[in-house]
């Protein structure tokens, strides 16, 4: 920066695509502050270094960067200022402000300019000084790509670019640049081992109405055969960019999305030809995010094998905790992500895990996003375990959490874990409007954690491709405003959560379908309602179908604090995931299954349900 006469330099978190996951080429935030978190930005000047980050990274990103002398900056507290504003306080008049373009994208340079405008700061984009320091930086991958079948896709790659085009030639888009690895794979029906967790292949594509190119290294796609496609490498992007032309026409625009298009991209287009989407309607991730018919038939069996291989996990912790499996032999949060990774791979089609399981015993719990490493904590017959997990299958990604209690729990533990059941519920049995977004949905959840003055930091739901990214948009569940409307075949994750710092932290997550509301069973009906709805009555209803088939422990329940409603809707959610489950598991395995049902309905008693309903708002 000396050298330069840089003022400031940003480094943040992303590749050249915005994922937010990367393989180990890109990891320079994590090189140069040591903070292993998947979200964050550090920006160094000449005196003094600060990382932002969010509130699921606030107490990891405070143990790794003890003694780095960067300074922790928590994103959306109070009287934090962002890194722009940051910028703005530190540099001088005319400052100069670098970073790697690869890095950045063309949002939040438009965001940094804004903020920065009154400073005249002068920016460089090209600059990988990470790159000049870091002597051992790992290769870019060169893992070869490979197919994903019909048989699981549903449409090959020649009916997938006809969809596209199809949006293109409806929204009147000329040209239409592709950045997103998880939408260059949907695309091109090709999956890849580039990034850990995350079967993609870094590529470009580019189409047109004549013309689709793929920007990727050739030796990645040896064997394969894509005759829709005209082959270029993968760096070759920018300068094929400098010199397109669509017949000299202003009105004839690149679209690209600017939150995951680089603005070293961006920049190499020329100002007439560029065309923004805005985030909501890119046209690949509307495609995906609605799953079709046969891609939910294939993600509901992955959830079937996802079960099988978590209740088969958490029978042998049960054991385990017992002395049952291994006399003597203590066990550690890294045996359970063993034991898991091993119940996993047995089952068919699977690729990998979906992101680093989260096995966090008691206070790491606190930590949303904890690694435990090879061995972690060991676990003691007290408190909770925390278990939060993925596959990617050929059929599916899965995202699951569960909360299990190891022993004695104290008053507290039993009444923050009933109290986010509660809000799992309640978006569980949602019955919303065509047109509701997931921001309108996210009280539900947070409701009985308000209700105490109790909240979490982070989104209730997130979007789940299909043998994709586990974080998927454009839509989500959150307190943040999302405009996208949810649509049948949307998948939602459904994840409240409480974390008490030092102490322990709780989440409960299974993955819903969006759906057309069904006709309502009379049986089903409130007890206070006195008639029937129409026939008619839901046509503009959606709900949701959970797709998650993994037991919900119930020995952690404060019984009073469910109502007759939730506790009807548990008994009949552990019912399902037993007789879904049964056909796959031992006679143990069963029996223990079987068991939980019962010691279900003794946990979750009648006391106290008198005395709830008086309270009870009527629906």
């Amino acid at each position: 920066m000396a050298e330069r006469g840089f003022d400031a330099y940003i480094i943040p978190s992303g590749d050249a695509h915005a994922s937010e996951y990367v393989a180990d080429f890109w990891r320079a935030r994590q090189w140069i502050s040591g903070f292993s978190g998947s979200a964050g930005l550090v920006v160094v000047t000449p005196n003094e270094a600060g990382l932002w980050t969010d509130g699921r990274y606030f107490i990891q990103a405070e143990r790794e960067l003890a003694g780095s002398e960067i300074k922790l900056f928590k994103m959306q507290e109070p009287d934090v200022p962002t890194y722009q504003a940051f910028l703005a306080e530190k540099i001088p008049q005319n400052g100069s402000v670098a970073f790697d373009g690869h890095t950045i994208t063309t949002t939040s340079f438009k965001t940094l300019k804004d903020k920065l405008r009154e400073k005249g700061a002068i920016f460089s984009h090209g600059e990988d000084l990470i790159g000049q320091i870091w002597r051992d930086r790992p290769p870019l991958p060169r893992e070869k790509a490979f197919e994903h079948a019909v048989c699981f896709a549903g449409k090959n790659r020649a009916e997938k670019l006809a969809d596209v085009r199809g949006q293109m030639s409806e929204k009147k888009i000329a040209a239409y640049l592709v950045t997103a690895l998880d939408s260059v794979a949907w695309l091109l029906n090709l999956r890849g081992r580039d990034i850990a967790g995350l079967p993609v292949v870094y590529a470009f594509v580019f189409i047109t109405q004549n013309e689709a190119r793929l920007f990727i290294d050739a030796e990645k796609i040896e064997g394969l055969h894509l005759p829709e496609y005209e082959i270029h490498k993968y760096d070759a992007l920018s300068q094929f960019l400098k010199n397109h032309s669509l017949k000299n026409s202003a009105s004839k625009k690149i679209f690209f999305n600017p939150h995951t298009t680089s603005v070293l991209l961006s920049e190499s287009i020329e100002a007439e030809f560029r065309g923004e989407f805005k985030p909501s309607e890119e046209i690949i991730p509307r495609l995906k995010a609605v799953k079709t018919p046969h891609e939910l038939a294939q993600i509901k069996n992955a959830f079937i094998k996802e079960g099988v291989a978590m209740t088969k996990t958490l029978f042998w912790l049960e054991n385990a905790m017992a002395g049952k499996v291994a006399a003597g032999a203590l066990v550690t949060e890294g045996d359970v992500v063993r034991v898991l990774q091993k119940f996993r791979a047995e089952q068919a089609d699977y690729l990998c895990d979906s992101f680093d399981t989260v096995s966090a015993y008691g206070a790491n719990a606190a930590e949303a996003h904890y690694t435990c490493g090879e061995t972690g904590a060991t676990l003691r017959p007290e408190g909770f375990l925390l278990l939060d997990t993925g596959g990617q299958y050929l059929d599916g990604t899965t995202d699951t959490t569960r909360t299990i209690p190891l022993g004695a729990l104290t008053d507290d533990m039993r009444r923050d874990y009933t109290l986010v059941l509660k809000g799992h519920i309640a978006l569980a049995r949602a019955v919303f409007l065509k047109g509701t977004t997931g921001t309108q949905l996210d009280i539900l959840a947070r409701l009985p954690l308000w209700q105490t003055g109790q909240n979490y930091s982070h989104g209730t739901g997130h979007g789940i491709g299909f043998c994709l990214s586990v974080h998927e948009g454009p839509h989500n569940i959150s307190t943040h405003h999302n405009a996208v409307a949810l649509e049948p075949g949307m998948l939602l994750t459904n994840e409240p959560a409480l974390y008490k710092a030092g102490r322990y932290g709780i989440r409960t997550e299974n993955v819903l379908c969006v759906r057309a509301k069904r006709a309502m069973n009379p049986d089903d009906m409130c007890r206070e309602r006195r008639f029937a709805p129409k026939p008619d009555s839901f046509l503009d209803f959606l709900e949701f179908e959970i797709l998650t088939i993994c037991p919900i422990d119930t020995r952690a329940i404060l019984s009073e604090l469910l109502n007759e409603t939730e506790r009807e809707w548990l008994e009949t959610y552990n019912k399902t995931v037993r007789e879904t489950l049964s056909p796959y598991l031992s006679d143990a395995e069963r029996a223990w299954m079987q068991n939980l049902g019962l010691r279900a309905k003794r946990a979750v008693g009648t006391g106290g349900m008198c005395r709830r309903r008086r309270i009870l708002s009527k629906p």
